[in-house]
């Protein structure tokens, strides 16, 4: 099969690396050969059929890489009712939402639906199994909080599921209880376990168990509605940063029939951490598209859903500082041994009591074995305090925080935490010691939504139009680099994607207008056109094609 030939030209393409801009860009099959002018192009093309791809007045990008989402998860959540905000702002609305699908159910079905935030509902709480009872009793229902670090069972399930006043609360979790210990029909991190144990994937405290188990077809799809959410944004590699045997096996599976089309890098769970060393794997095997990446820790719960582990505490909830998934010399423990293996890790950890345990274990890591270059991550590192920051700084960590969960929850965590709640996600503190600045969405808790994530990273502002944190605001450079080359460094794929250069492989995003050319409140509408990977067209928007047409 003869090599393709293309030419992208007559729009402004932004390269991400130190030329910035250039005229043209020649690709040979999948990977770049040639950027600068368009006579320079041609030239590099010359001898062979080639295909000119006018922009048509567009920009052309690096394709958008999102070192953090589940991609499972998101097409999961996409089958479920939707329960975000603002299409639901209470209770009530929940539960008519959920109803309406009640007439559809049959024998061993579960209304399931995603997204609630309590912040955001005018009760300011959680749901009970009291208040689903009112969706039925016949059947299960479930919701999970937009986190994935929770959910909210109806009585009928929860007695299916085992928990009953005699069940202890699990290592790295919690079962919500009525004033009188009887449980309530809440379940917290590591509680989620139960979903599972009777068919699924156990991952004891180890993460909160977003695994829902399912046939192998049902998990093709999900790889296929989460991988069309991605492309339909831009992103054409992602970092997965909670992968079990489920996901491993669909992938693997999603490859071989051609399903595949984007790029992914594993995490694995910690729970496989022994059986990983055990068979010598290290960061690093695999190929281009899929690639076991990193080994993925959580140190505590999450920020919205009033787990993460706080020193402040929260004025919203009866947990004062939340709680650890592992104590700390258990965690470091484990930490060490990746470390010593040869593994890039990533752990979750939200509030400074959870991100000491990080800064601390990779401090002892590089002084048992002395490693370079090897960007140990925080997920998220929502609220560190500003001692930690140099620590961070010292060791090298690369915080990978998510800006959209400024925008949709930043309100919501200030209320809950006080004013050092506008130092979510703190990438001004970030700036003043040179810390990477990476951009990532967390999906299926913020969209894969790399335009609006950039908007949010510039602006601050929130869902309902205010600042927080107006002092960690970036540049509108800093957060497109944070999303392509910065993004390619957290996952050490520099070599190969996020920027525009000659010897990577060609995954571009064309967006309908130059982002430097809009106005800033314009720019979290800028549309996606097309998405590229691999020098193959795999999204078109329609509805923007037809504009341009017009």
């Amino acid at each position: 099969m003869k090599e393709q030939y293309k030419i992208f030209y007559g729009g402004t393409i932004l390269t991400m690396d130190q030329r910035e801009k250039v005229e043209a860009v020649a690709v040979r099959g999948d990977q770049i050969i040639c950027t600068g002018s368009l006579e320079s192009c041609e030239a590099a093309v010359s001898g062979h059929p080639v295909e000119k791809i006018n922009l048509e007045g567009r920009c052309l990008m690096p394709g958008f890489i999102d070192p953090h989402a589940h991609l499972m998860m998101l097409g999961m959540c996409h089958t479920w009712v939707d329960l975000s905000y603002p299409k639901v702002k209470s209770i009530d609305d929940i539960v008519a939402e959920l109803s309406k699908y009640t007439d559809t159910m049959k024998d061993g079905g579960i209304i399931r639906g995603f997204g609630f935030d309590q912040r955001n509902l005018v009760e300011k709480r959680y749901p009970t199994a009291d208040d689903l009872d009112r969706v039925t009793t016949e059947f299960p229902v479930q919701i999970m909080h937009v986190s994935g670090h929770s959910n909210v069972v109806n009585h009928y399930f929860l007695e299916q599921l085992g928990v009953d006043e005699h069940t202890e609360d699990p290592e790295g979790g919690a079962i919500g209880r009525d004033e009188n210990g009887v449980p309530n029909g809440q379940l917290y991190d590591s509680a989620n376990d139960f979903f599972a144990k009777k068919a699924g994937v156990v991952i004891g405290n180890n993460g909160p168990n977003i695994h829902m188990p399912d046939t192998p077809d049902n998990l093709l799809t999900l790889v296929k509605v989460g991988q069309e959410q991605c492309l339909k944004a831009g992103v054409t590699t992602i970092n997965d940063p909670q992968v079990t045997k489920q996901e491993l096996e669909t992938f693997e599976s999603s490859r071989e029939n051609g399903l595949l089309k984007m790029r992914i890098v594993m995490s694995f769970l910690s729970t496989y951490l022994d059986q990983l060393i055990d068979l010598g794997f290290r960061s690093g095997f695999g190929d281009e598209q899929l690639t076991i990446g990193s080994i993925k820790f959580y140190a505590d719960g999450s920020l919205n859903s009033g787990t993460a582990y706080l020193s402040s505490g929260y004025s919203d909830s009866k947990r004062t500082q939340g709680y650890l998934y592992h104590e700390p010399e258990e965690f470091q423990e484990m930490f060490v041994k990746a470390h010593k293996q040869g593994f890039q890790t990533i752990t979750h950890a939200q509030g400074d009591g959870a991100i000491q345990l990080v800064i601390d274990s990779v401090r002892e890591s590089q002084k048992q074995l002395h490693r370079e270059d090897v960007r140990h991550r925080i997920e998220h590192c929502g609220l560190p305090s500003k001692d930690q920051i140099q620590d961070i700084a010292d060791l090298d960590i690369w915080p990978v925080p998510q800006p959209q969960h400024v925008y949709q929850f930043g309100e919501g965590v200030v209320r809950a935490v006080g004013d050092h709640g506008n130092n979510y996600s703190p990438y001004g503190w970030f700036k003043e010691k040179n810390i990477p600045i990476v951009l990532s969405s967390d999906a299926p808790v913020a969209p894969p939504h790399p335009i609006l994530a950039v908007y949010a990273a510039v602006t601050r502002e929130t869902l309902q139009g205010n600042v927080v944190g107006a002092e960690h605001r970036i540049t509108l450079t800093e957060a497109l680099k944070g999303y392509t080359i910065e993004a390619a460094k957290s996952i050490h794929k520099e070599d190969m994607i996020g920027s525009i250069e000659e010897g990577k492989l060609a995954d571009f995003v064309v967006l309908e207008k130059d982002p430097y050319k809009v106005e800033v409140h314009e720019l979290k509408d800028l549309a996606v056109c097309e998405t590229w990977v691999s020098g193959e067209k795999v999204f078109v928007n329609q509805d923007v094609r037809e504009e341009v047409g017009s």
